[in-house]
């Protein structure tokens, strides 16, 4: 036979799936469904197929793995047991018998209500009041149901069901009704099958779990057969045929379950209960390797109960061609093969195959939906980025599939289709990506005659011929920005609350990239730089001037209003920026007048002090504990320009010099004050030079005021001590231009003091001549490079 499915499962088969948790591989979280899409699933697919959506990240759509075995028909089966007993009785009463109560407690009242004595008379125990906050009940605690005593053991009751010592069962007062005598019988043997159906494994070690060795089986399976043959009325009888096909399933022989389920099926309406056991029979039938029966049966499941289409499609698990074809066989209607084609496209990623298979069987069906879907979001991860988010150059050069791109045409001209406005967006998408623009127009005006009152899909529709308008056009003139202008303001306006399943980012990123880089093509700085922020914009100050006039511009226009809402920063950030850059060199009075300008920004806080020059560099040493004075931004550079003053003056030349080389040099990314330069445009908390943007590296790392200010200080130099400090300092600014050179603007990431070119560093040779002083053997005693320096000389 020959091998056409090459499907990697998660893991190993897991006795069909569908007795236990669904444990699937780990997912990256919520962000990397998609990786990059302006096609919404949601707006052309219905929820129940939701988990098959297409995802990078999960075998099914949001689910990390499938926990809810124990619990996804816990309110359905509260609700049928509500109905059986004629509404009667509290719901939370039920839930908590059904779903939260031990064998032993739901035993104790089946004792009751059948007439039988609980507790020896001489039994006595102070019963203690239950908090609301989930106590666990233990060992031999004894509650009152109707007058009666019953031991509790090992259960834990639910703050939802607010049971104290004193309430008492509704149930337990209807003692003479043959229906509540029935629930209770039925619920002491399914609280039993529990201990071998509903076992929880952890999804971290599933691979060292151990099957469940149930001792029992004979004893319960008789029970059960005797409960199916005796059960008074259908409801109680396809509920005991349930149980013993599943203890069939897990403790007898796989050919069991399935003669049971197959000579007794007919009975049943096709309810939920129905399609669980038809579920185990499926899974029997693979247990047998009869898989064409058994993938038969799982698609039965997956179509006919939502609750279970998740474990029935991860069962669903075709070989080869062969018994693929033999499953289809047995299939009675056309409906049958189309979701067999269906669970087939969605398995092995064939989705085009599938398309084609139910087209021919029937054009109108649903089920071509999610196929059409997961078909235009694979297409779309070709166009995504490597960082996530749809790369613009991508999608405007993407290789269509051109089976795809013919099938989705063809069926759109097909008026019988299922949702015409499916097809035809789908169709003008992959025209637009095509760059057919007019066809793509034409196709999204066939869209919009079927687009109905659905939002999701008016916003789909709309998204799509925002793009094809925006792919369109070569220039941004003004008639085209009115054109524009409503669908930006409108993709704008979303917020993810707003938006819910819409996949509107991806289009608006791309939208705002594109008018970006045509407006940089015309040479609309400003408007490009609303769109989409950039470091080279700033390096030139006429950009900057022309940023704070269109800022402060009164009578803007529409379309100017939205350039100026887009725009990230405000007035505030770029007198800031402009402050630091003039300080950098050395242009303190007009630094001054900026940052005056920039409110707040100017009272930022140093963290140590900028004046200090240390033989090492230690950036968080130097605020640790710091007590000195305070500086701000602001009051920094007012401090500096007094200093200026007297140096202007000739007024104590070398100490003057020697700390503004030290309050640049600190200034700098090397030194202590980083804080300072910390601003919207330039970034913050940069660790290392590599992270800086590396049009902003070189001045934020440049030592060349520091160098300027530490000559003058040692020109002024009164001895030698002076002289061997400023050399010293002359000799760190050196080292760090070394590295600045030949580290921090190439691509090699990794540095070390080992790396630095000794030689080049002129400094250390020139201290040398300062041996005889005390701050040389200070050096020496903290300074490796100076050290290692001189080893080697």
């Amino acid at each position: 036979m020959r091998k056409m499915f090459t499907k990697k499962f998660w893991i190993s088969l897991i006795s069909v799936s569908l007795g236990y948790c669904i444990v699937l591989a780990c997912g990256y979280g919520p962000d990397s469904e998609f990786t990059g899409s302006n096609f919404t699933p949601e707006a052309v697919v219905g929820k129940k197929y939701s988990p098959f959506f297409y995802s990078n990240s999960y075998p099914y759509y949001g689910v990390e793995y499938d926990n809810a075995h124990g619990s996804r028909f816990n309110e359905s089966n509260v609700a049928d047991w509500n109905n059986y007993l004629n509404k009667k009785y509290p719901s939370t009463e039920l839930a908590y018998l059904l779903n939260e109560a031990s064998k032993t407690f739901t035993d104790s009242i089946a004792s009751y209500l059948n007439g039988q004595k609980l507790l020896a008379s001489k039994q006595k125990k102070t019963v203690k009041t239950i908090q609301p906050v989930k106590p666990k009940i233990t060992g031999t605690d004894i509650y009152t149901v109707d007058s009666i005593k019953i031991i509790l053991a090992d259960t834990t009751l639910s703050d939802r069901v607010k049971i104290t010592p004193t309430d008492t069962f509704k149930m337990t007062k209807d003692k003479g009704n043959s229906k509540v005598k029935n629930f209770f019988n039925y619920l002491s043997l399914a609280k039993e099958a529990e201990r071998f159906a509903n076992v929880a494994y952890s999804s971290w070690d599933y691979e060292s779990k151990k099957p469940v060795q149930y001792e029992k089986a004979i004893e319960l399976n008789n029970a059960l057969l005797s409960g199916f043959a005796n059960a008074p009325d259908k409801f109680l009888k396809q509920r005991y045929w349930f149980q013993l096909i599943r203890s069939y399933f897990f403790n007898a022989d796989a050919k069991l379950a399935i003669d049971f389920f197959e000579s007794s099926e007919n009975k049943f309406d096709r309810n939920k209960m129905y399609y669980r056991a038809l579920a185990y029979a499926a899974g029997a039938y693979y247990k047998l390797k009869n898989y064409s029966k058994a993938n038969y049966y799982y698609s039965l499941v997956y179509d006919g109960c939502d609750e279970l289409k998740i474990p029935a499609h991860y069962s669903f698990r075709p070989q080869e061609e062969d018994d693929w074809q033999a499953t289809l066989l047995l299939c009675k209607s056309k409906q049958e093969k189309i979701t067999l084609w269906q669970m087939l496209g969605v398995s092995y990623g064939d989705e085009k195959r599938s398309i084609k298979e139910i087209y021919q069987l029937d054009p109108s069906s649903d089920k071509l939906n999610l196929l059409l879907a997961r078909a235009i979001n694979k297409q779309e991860k070709e166009m995504s980025s490597d960082y996530g988010g749809i790369d613009a150059e991508k999608m405007m050069n993407i290789e269509i599939d051109k089976d795809l791109f013919t099938l989705v045409k063809d069926i759109a001209k097909n008026p019988k289709a299922n949702d015409p406005f499916m097809w035809n967006a789908a169709a003008g998408y992959l025209q637009m990506l095509s760059h057919n623009y007019k066809q793509a127009e034409l196709d999204f005006k066939t869209a919009e005659k079927n687009v109905t009152n659905d939002k999701l899909k008016q916003w789909q529709l709309r998204l799509l011929k925002a793009l094809n308008k925006l792919a369109s056009v070569k220039k941004a003139d003004e008639k085209f920005e009115k054109e524009i202008l409503a669908d930006v303001e409108w993709l704008h306006s979303f917020t993810q609350d707003k938006a819910g399943a819409f996949r509107y980012t991806d289009a608006f990123v791309f939208i705002k990239k594109s008018l970006a880089k045509k407006y940089q093509e015309q040479a609309q700085w400003v408007k490009s730089e609303c769109f989409v922020t950039g470091p080279d914009f700033y390096m030139k100050d006429k950009n900057v001037e022309a940023m704070k006039s269109f800022i402060q511009k009164k009578n803007k226009s529409p379309y100017e209003k939205l350039c100026f809402g887009l725009y990230p920063s405000k007035l505030e950030d770029l007198y800031e920026y402009q402050a630091i850059r003039l300080a950098y060199e050395d242009k303190i009075d007009a630094a001054i007048a900026m940052i005056e300008k920039a409110g707040e920004y100017g009272n930022g806080q140093l963290m140590g002090n900028p004046f200090n020059g240390h033989i090492g560099d230690c950036n968080d040493c130097d605020h640790y504990g710091y007590k000195g004075t305070q500086y701000t931004k602001l009051s920094l550079l007012k401090k500096m320009k007094e200093m200026e003053a007297n140096v202007q003056a000739g007024k104590d030349l070398y100490n003057n010099t020697l700390l503004l080389g030290n309050v640049f040099y600190n200034l700098s990314h090397y030194g202590n004050a980083r804080a300072f330069y910390e601003s919207v445009f330039l970034g913050s908390y940069h660790y290392s030079p590599n992270v800086i943007d590396s049009v902003f590296r070189h001045f934020l790392t440049s030592n060349r005021m520091a160098t300027a200010y530490y000559q003058k200080a040692l020109s002024a130099a009164a001895d030698n001590e002076q002289k061997a400090k400023c050399i010293y300092m002359l000799a760190k600014c050196e080292r760090n231009e070394w590295y600045n050179k030949n580290v921090f603007n190439t691509n090699d990431y990794y540095y070390s003091r080992d790396m630095v070119d000794l030689k080049a560093v002129s400094n250390f040779k020139m201290l040398q001549q300062y041996a005889d002083t005390k701050y040389y053997q200070e050096v020496i005693k903290e300074c490796g490079y100076f050290r290692t320096f001189i080893n080697k000389n």
